[in-house]
C-alpha cells in the first residue's frame, strides 16, 4: 500500500473520531461507542477504513483484468559482483556484436492499442514500429491510424486534436483529413484545399478486440489477414489481463521462441521453483519435483498457411507420481508475428 493511501485512511479516521466525539450521533444507538475514548474511536475508525481498502484491492485482483509490466532490468539478466541488474544489461550491451541483421520489423500485423481503449471520437497518441501515429475512433465507429504530424507545420495531431465526423482535426490550424485516405478536406481559412495536403496512412484493421497495423519493410500492401477469433467476436472469452515483458532482444526471437518446441522438455522441465538462473534450475535439492511436456506443432492448411498450431501438454510430478489436479492441455495459435491461445482445458 503506499504512503498516500494510509495517509487517507488514517487522516479519514481521525476525522471521523473527532466528528463522533463532538457530535455523538451514535451515542443514542450504541451505549458502548458513548464509553470509548477519542484514540478507541479513532482506532476503530482506522480498522473499518483499511477493512474497506483490503476488500476492494481483493475484489480489484481477484475479478478485475490482472496487468504485469516488467522491464529489461527485471528479465533475463544475472546480479553478480555487486553489479545491479540495469548495470548488467548495460554491460550486455556494450559487449553485443552487431553482424548481418534482418530489417528491423519483421513483415506483418502488429497491434496498436485495445479496442476498448478507443472511444467514439477520442484519438490516442501511440508509438508504434519506432514512429508516432495518431489512432481516432471516428463517428461511424471506424478506427484509422494516421501519421501524428500534421504535413503542413509539424502539429501532433494526437495532442489537442479534434476528431471531426471521420477526419482528424490539427489542433494548430484546423486542417481536417479524412481517415480512409489521409486526403485533408478542408481548410478554415482557404477556398481550395491543395491535393498534395494528405497525411499518411497505416494499412489497419480491428478486430479480436484490437486494433492492427500492416508494416512490410518494402511498403507493400497486406499479404495476409488475421482470421476472426469467434470466442472473441462472441464475447465467450473475457478479457482477464496480461503480462508484458520488455527485453533487450531482436523482435523475431519472440514468435521464434514460441515455435520451438525443443526447449520445453529440456530448459522447463525443473520445477519452477528453483528460479530462473540457469546456473541453479538443476539443482538437487528439487529434483523431486518436474514438469513433463508433450508438444505438436504444425501450419495450418490454406487459406491460413500463415498461422500455427501448438497442442501443449503438462504434467506435475512429484517422487515421481503425477499429480493430475494440475494437468493442463492448451492449444495456442500462433498467427506469424501475433500468438493467441485458442482454448485451455484443465483435468
Amino acid at each position: 500500500m503506499s504512503p498516500g493511501k494510509l495517509a487517507v485512511i488514517f487522516g479519514l479516521g481521525v476525522a471521523a473520531g473527532f466528528i463522533i466525539k463532538i457530535g455523538d450521533p451514535l451515542d443514542s444507538w450504541y451505549p458502548v461507542w458513548r464509553e470509548t475514548g477519542l484514540l478507541a474511536r479513532a482506532v476503530v475508525c482506522l480498522i473499518a477504513g483499511g477493512s474497506l481498502f483490503t476488500l476492494g484491492w481483493l475484489h480489484g485482483f481477484l475479478f478485475g483484468p490482472l496487468e504485469l509490466l516488467r522491464g529489461p532490468d527485471d528479465v533475463g539478466y544475472i546480479v553478480e559482483n555487486g553489479r545491479s541488474k540495469a548495470q548488467a544489461a548495460n554491460e550486455v550491451r556494450r559487449r553485443r556484436r552487431t553482424g548481418d541483421l534482418p530489417p528491423v520489423y519483421p513483415n506483418g500485423w502488429y497491434r496498436v492499442l485495445d479496442s476498448r481503449m478507443l472511444r467514439r471520437g477520442e484519438v490516442r497518441s501511440v508509438t508504434v514500429l519506432g514512429e508516432q501515429v495518431a489512432v481516432f475512433r471516428g463517428q461511424d465507429g471506424e478506427a484509422y491510424v494516421v501519421d501524428a504530424y500534421c504535413p503542413h507545420l509539424g502539429a501532433n495531431l494526437a495532442v489537442g486534436g479534434q476528431v471531426v465526423g471521420n477526419c482528424i482535426e490539427c489542433p494548430f490550424h484546423g486542417w481536417q483529413f479524412r481517415g480512409t485516405d489521409g486526403k485533408c478536406v478542408k481548410i478554415p481559412y482557404a477556398e481550395k484545399v491543395p491535393e498534395f495536403a494528405k497525411v499518411r496512412i497505416w494499412p489497419s484493421c480491428e478486430l479480436n478486440g484490437q486494433v492492427l497495423v500492416w508494416f512490410h519493410c518494402d511498403g507493400e500492401d497486406p499479404q495476409w489477414l488475421v482470421p476472426e477469433q469467434q470466442e472473441i467476436t462472441t464475447g465467450e472469452w473475457v478479457y482477464r489481463g496480461r503480462t508484458e515483458h520488455f527485453i533487450n532482444a531482436h523482435i523475431q526471437e519472440i514468435p521464434e521462441n514460441a515455435a520451438d518446441i525443443a526447449h520445453l522438455g529440456h530448459l522447463h522441465t525443473p520445477a519452477i521453483v528453483s528460479g530462473v538462473d540457469l546456473r541453479c534450475t538443476n539443482s538437487k535439492t528439487w529434483e523431486f519435483l518436474r514438469h513433463d511436456w508433450k508438444v505438436q506443432w504444425e501450419p495450418e492448411a490454406e487459406p491460413n498457411k500463415h498461422c500455427s498450431q501448438m497442442l501443449v501438454k503438462h504434467a506435475l510430478t512429484v517422487f515421481g507420481s503425477t499429480w493430475h489436479l494440475l494437468d493442463v492441455c492448451v492449444l495456442a495459435r500462433q498467427i506469424k508475428h501475433l500468438l493467441n491461445c485458442t482454448s485451455t482445458q484443465e483435468n
